[in-house]
């Protein structure tokens, strides 16, 4: 598992899949977690500049890469990758 924290950007990889979150497009509305059928993402302790905090991947070995996550994100601020 890799894990990357650029400013702006979250991203963590598993050997099949990567789930990157952009930062300052995320209002927490939490459809993100919640639509999430392995519980990959949590509400992260990080404060985007409009003060909101954005899902981190924390179970990103769990990722089935079904990309509900990236469907249902009103703000665009969630995309999945296929690794490999």
């Amino acid at each position: 598992m890799t894990q990357q924290s650029v400013i702006g950007l979250i991203t963590r990889s598993s050997s099949k899949y990567r789930v990157n979150i952009i930062v300052d497009r995320c209002k927490e509305c939490g459809i993100c977690i919640s639509v999430c059928p392995t519980k990959v993402l949590e509400r992260s302790n990080i404060l985007n500049k409009y003060g909101y905090h954005p899902p981190e991947p924390v179970n990103i070995d769990k990722c089935i890469g079904c990309k509900l996550c990236e469907y249902n994100c009103p703000d665009f601020a969630v995309f999945i990758e296929k690794v490999g």
